[in-house]
């Protein structure tokens, strides 16, 4: 049986409790730890979790010697500061999505785990999918031929949900970074970096964008046409075309679920959505198999990867004038 892997979660919100639950599905995943900016909010959340000890100083949360790697859960404005802390600490950090607020925040993380040679990984956790595996291999077999367009989506009528994250300038809210970045991170994953990215942004009173669309242009002529939105429920599903079919990734495309790859022979061929539990917990895996091999980086979603994505994200910014 394989030794413990403790977590230090830095963060208490719904998405450390949804990670924190899921590691439950696995053998020897365990919280360890847990860092609120309230002790009373720490107890409550490592009263869910055996063994789990509240913090609510960072100095002592990062002297702790038993975590093994560190899950930051925090409002994205936090991420970069809490993820380099940690790095210097040398403790491996997997840190949600958006992953910074911009280009040069991501560049000083990975510097940070570079100087510091110690993993960092970006907690998109579409990446770490088995679905995404199969789209993967799926694409480098040429099962549709030549890819010709990428389409994504992701909406979803958030209007009654009240957190200040969501809807906050200074916390990096709007639809782009919470929503859209999981369009942008499919299409960089797929088609790399574009050569044009034309956008438009719908801004709340706030100055936060409410809803962003995106077409990326590529060098060899491939289009993607993205869209996020904070406003209405969209059925967020992808399709990509080629020359020879296409492939359908049913809704919601970023989380366990089925595809379909339809050739132009109509022979098609399907991966089953059988799935048990959120899903959060294979970027856990994924950190304990980097640690295993002393890697600093994942091969699923490398720091190249987290910089191109950003990259992106700060030039749709810039044409629509979304600022933080």
């Amino acid at each position: 049986m394989k030794k413990k892997f403790k977590w230090g979660i830095i963060g208490t919100g719904g998405i450390a409790n949804a990670f924190a639950n899921d590691l439950q599905h696995l053998n020897n995943h365990v919280v360890e730890s847990v860092l609120s900016r309230d002790m009373k909010t720490a107890k409550k959340f490592s009263s869910n979790y055996k063994g789990c000890k509240p913090f609510n100083e960072e100095k002592l949360f990062l002297k702790n010697k038993d975590i093994d790697a560190i899950y930051i859960a925090t409002p994205n404005t936090l991420h970069a500061n809490q993820s380099i802390e940690s790095l210097k600490h040398r403790i491996p950090v997997l840190c949600e999505k958006p992953f910074s607020m911009n280009l040069q925040e991501t560049q000083n993380m990975v510097s940070a785990s570079k100087k510091n040679n110690t993993a960092l990984l970006e907690a998109m956790w579409m990446r770490y999918l088995p679905h995404v595996e199969f789209l993967k291999k799926t694409l480098k077999e040429n099962r549709i031929g030549k890819v010709h367009s990428l389409y994504a989506c992701h909406g979803q009528n958030l209007k009654g949900v009240k957190n200040p994250r969501l809807w906050t300038k200074e916390l990096g809210g709007g639809a782009l970074l919470d929503l859209g970045i999981y369009v942008v991170s499919l299409s960089q994953m797929v088609l790399g970096t574009p050569k044009n990215i034309q956008a438009k942004s719908i801004f709340t009173k706030e100055g936060i964008d409410a809803k962003t669309s995106m077409i990326f242009e590529y060098n060899n002529g491939e289009i993607a046409n993205l869209s996020c939105t904070m406003y209405d429920s969209h059925p967020n599903r992808a399709v990509i075309s080629g020359e020879e079919g296409w492939i359908e990734i049913d809704p919601t495309f970023y989380a366990p679920t089925t595809i379909k790859v339809i050739r132009r022979n109509q022979k098609e061929i399907k991966y089953e959505e059988s799935y048990h539990g959120h899903g959060l917990r294979e970027q856990a895996l994924e950190m304990e198999n980097c640690l295993e091999k002393n890697y600093i980086e994942s091969t699923k979603m490398t720091h190249s990867d987290s910089i191109a994505v950003m990259s992106i994200m700060d030039t749709i910014r810039k044409k629509t004038g979304l600022t933080y």
